[in-house]
């Protein structure tokens, strides 16, 4: 009963486009989800209220998909939506898009969004000559795949990350060392190129930005 209760609650609260908006008639969007199954997460709104439902995140758009009666749809009003939770992942919307927190400082903040593409697999060649790989061994070829998953034919849906810095309402995303300091005051930037010229950190690797970003917010 609890449990239709907070679906239910869902519902009037994060009403969806219409039926239509299901992501089971989308092999791509499918194949795009972050989690390979529904799992259980919870929703904080801004007023307090927590709420629970099967959740899971669509790399194909950037949104958060909750399930009813094996049906999955998008969760909307995401105005009124403080926190996500999935999988021990904290998530939260920024104009219209969800990216996950991967930092918890309350100054700037690093936020991972995801992202889906279909790639060709890479062939291998053998002795016989250059033959296709096995559907399950695909080689990234993509900076910072986080997944790949086999799609049709010769071809794989890969979910890749992308890293952003949070700074009160302001996002940037993050390809150079030049994104990363304009998140900063401008005071700060000498202090932060003299450490990556330093330390010469990776800006497509998340565990060299959460050290890079624990220097910055301690200036």
């Amino acid at each position: 009963m609890k449990h239709l209760i907070l679906l239910t609650y869902l519902f009037v609260q994060f009403p969806f486009a219409g039926n239509s908006q299901s992501y089971d008639d989308s092999v791509i969007a499918h194949q795009s989800y972050l989690y390979d199954q529904f799992v259980d997460g919870t929703v904080l709104l801004k007023t307090g209220e927590v709420d629970q439902a099967p959740l899971n995140y669509c790399a194909y758009d950037q949104t958060i998909l909750f399930k009813k009666e094996g049906t999955a749809f998008t969760l909307t009003g995401l105005t009124t939506v403080d926190t996500i939770y999935i999988a021990g992942k904290k998530f939260i919307p920024v104009k219209n898009k969800v990216y996950e927190v991967a930092t918890h400082t309350g100054k700037t903040d690093l936020l991972i969004s995801y992202g889906s593409k279909i790639n060709p697999m890479t062939v291998a060649a053998d002795n016989n000559g250059v033959s296709n790989q096995n559907a399950g061994k695909v080689n990234n070829t993509v900076t910072n795949v986080y997944v790949s998953r086999p799609f049709k034919g010769n071809y794989a849906i890969e979910i890749t990350k992308r890293y952003w810095l949070k700074n009160f309402n302001n996002l940037y995303k993050i390809n150079t060392a030049k994104d990363f300091i304009k998140a900063f005051k401008e005071g700060a930037a000498p202090a932060i190129k003299e450490y990556i010229q330093q330390h010469h950190p990776d800006f497509n690797k998340e565990a060299d930005l959460l050290t890079l970003l624990d220097f910055c917010n301690q200036l």
